[in-house]
């Protein structure tokens, strides 16, 4: 039956689009040929929504969950109410949101890691990607490689020639073991077949990477905006196959590494077992928060890309992402116990 919904929502979608018609149009036409749809979206949500966010309040992915969930309220004419469960790389919320009611009123808005990358980092880990219903890619996440403003690494080029001058000399930071920004370096000097040595903090690492202390490190470009614009950093390119607006004069990283892509994402889940209706219908209504102007404004006024897609789209997409970083973190031997 989740095939069937996912099919019917997309032919619908495209046939719409075609006409001229909006994502948020296409899926709420798609759901309504649904056998039971029509009762759903009469009775659906009936009550105040809760979404479940694994990081702390004031942090990127909580500030675009809220701009999200205030749009998502308004036309669902139901309160979302945002929960912050931050803690052990967004292990604890998400075994929080598995044991959840699959009834549409418990939501789950997290990161790549959760999926992507701590299944083969960790050795045991309290769920699986089958104890969720993904709902809809929301956005992508650019990052940013950074150095210095006094640095003398200026670009990808000297980043190369003095890790292979001093192999093993030259440091790079990240937010922890296992995370995207460790992870995605990985994969980079990889590619550059360069050594460097990884430094992993609790705590924020840009003073140290402005005060020379550390030698580069990736950063979202949600934050690297800012730390650009103070003039103690220096961009040396972005993570994305594509610029972004918010950061003029930042060239993709795949120009001078062909190929090279590592970027982060932020999704929409619901526990395993929604019923297809209530899928249907939230994928309807987050539809017409991605396809809002201001919604879309904001994202890229933060740097970020705007995603959108049919659960079947973002199932094909989890799949594909977690091979690429499982072969990442198994080449370099990243576990954590």
């Amino acid at each position: 039956m989740r095939a069937d919904v996912d099919a019917v929502v997309d032919r619908r979608r495209r046939t719409l689009l075609a006409q001229g018609l909006s994502l948020g149009a296409s899926a709420m036409a798609g759901a309504a040929l649904l056998p039971g749809a029509a009762q759903a979206q009469a009775h659906y949500p009936a009550k105040p929504i809760r979404l479940v966010v694994p990081f702390p309040a004031g942090t990127s992915p909580d500030v675009v969950a809220r701009q999200w969930a205030e749009h998502f309220a308004k036309f669902a004419g139901q309160a979302v109410v945002i929960e912050n469960k931050p803690g052990a790389a967004t292990i604890i919320a998400t075994q929080a949101v598995a044991q959840a009611p699959a009834d549409g009123y418990t939501l789950y808005w997290t990161v790549n890691n959760t999926f992507s990358i701590n299944p083969f980092v960790y050795r045991k880990l309290p769920y699986k990607l089958e104890d969720f219903t993904p709902v809809q890619r929301i956005l992508t996440v650019p990052l940013v490689l950074m150095t210095g403003a006094d640095s003398k690494i200026r670009s990808v080029a000297d980043l190369v020639r003095e890790a292979k001058a001093r192999p093993g000399a030259l440091t790079y930071a990240s937010a922890g073991i296992g995370t995207s920004l460790h992870v995605v370096l990985a994969r980079l000097f990889n590619q550059l077949g360069i050594s460097l040595t990884h430094v992993p903090y609790k705590d924020a690492f840009i003073t140290d990477l402005a005060a020379g202390r550390i030698d580069v490190a990736l950063d979202a470009s949600t934050t690297a905006i800012g730390n650009l614009a103070g003039g103690r950093l220096r961009g040396l390119g972005l993570t994305s196959a594509t610029p972004v607006d918010a950061l003029p004069g930042l060239a993709p990283l795949a120009l001078q590494v062909p190929g090279f892509e590592g970027t982060s994402w932020h999704g929409l889940f619901a526990p395993k077992g929604l019923p297809d209706d209530v899928l249907a219908t939230l994928v309807s209504l987050s539809d017409k928060v991605m396809a809002l102007p201001e919604f879309r404004a904001k994202l890229s006024g933060w740097g970020l890309l705007p995603a959108g897609g049919s659960p079947a789209t973002f199932r094909q997409f989890l799949a594909e992402d977690a091979r690429g970083w499982a072969k990442v973190v198994q080449d370099n031997q990243i576990t954590v116990e």
